[in-house]
Formats: structure tokens, sequence, C-alpha cells
């Protein structure tokens, strides 16, 4: 059975890799990113105590895909929504790559993010419905409950469906 493609930002692979999820998710999804988001997870300060520590090799082994992106690929998403020059580098050039494929809405695929402004973004561009949080990605790949608890609040369903019925009434 082929697996399911998803599409990770930076902060869904720290979360995932900090709760234990991300072997597992791997495991049970075609996980993949842009390079961009790659280069995020290991960048900052090395000494900041909140750092998450991800293991380079388990990563590059576990991801699907690292696909790299440039400068015409993000005009062209900027293009189509010029409000996408808000986003973070890593969200930005993912969501220039998805858009470069037109990938979405005709694909069978999920996006995950807990980036409230990426999230918009996805309204903009006709995506909303292809999203997913890490809380059910990790579900369905099996992950065990205590390590599903232990994800921030945005990375949980119930955050991200009230996010969406925001999106969806205008709200924000």
């Amino acid at each position: 059975m082929e697996k399911t493609r998803i599409f990770v930002d930076t902060n869904v692979i720290l979360e995932a890799n900090r709760t234990g999820c991300w072997a597992s998710i791997c495991n049970r999804y075609s996980v993949e990113t842009v390079k961009k988001c790659v280069e995020e997870v290991f960048t900052g300060n090395l000494d900041d105590p909140k750092r998450i520590h991800v293991d380079k090799a388990i990563l590059e082994n576990n991801i699907a895909a690292q696909h790299p992106t440039n400068k015409r690929d993000v005009l062209n998403l900027y293009k189509k929504d010029p409000e996408c020059s808000e986003l973070d580098a890593g969200e930005l050039h993912l969501f220039a790559f998805i858009h470069k494929q037109k990938i979405l809405p005709n694909e069978s695929i999920l996006i995950s993010t807990a980036d409230k402004a990426a999230i918009k973004a996805t309204g903009r561009l006709g995506w909303l419905d292809s999203l997913d949080s890490l809380e059910n990605l990790a579900q369905k790949s099996g992950v065990r409950q205590t390590a599903i608890e232990l994800l921030k609040q945005q990375y949980s369903t119930k955050w991200l469906k009230q996010i969406r019925t925001d999106i969806r009434l205008g709200s924000i």
C-alpha cells in the first residue's frame, strides 16, 4: 500500500522529535519537506536550554524527500498570494514548492503546521481542508498516548479545528 504524502514545516519536525513521534510518523507516512525547513531545524543558539535536539542522521534517514526551492518559486507564490510574505521562511518555501508543483488541491496529501499565519495562508490558497494536526498524524501512526499528551496545544486536533472554523467565519 502506498503511503500518504505529508508535508511538514520546521515546527512540526521539532515537536515530533521532542515528543518522540517522529519515527512512527515517518513509518506510517511519506514525510516530505523542503530544504529550508531542514536548514531551520539545525540553526539557532546551540546553548539555548529550550533548543530541541534533532539527530541529523535520524532525520535524514526517515524523511522521504527534502525538496529544493528557489527565489522564482517564492516570487510565483507571492503572485498568487502577496500576504504569504508574512510567513516564516520555512513555511514560505514549503508553500512555494507545493504551489509550484500544483500538488494541491488536486492530490490527496496532507500539510501539517501549527503556525497560525501559515494556516491562514492555506485558507487563502484553497488548501485549508488538506491540513492535519500532528496529534492526528501521531494517533494514526500508533504513537503511545503518553507521548501524544506531551504535544503542545497548537499541535492538537482541537486547536486546528478551532482555527479552521475562525478562518471560515472570517474572525481571524
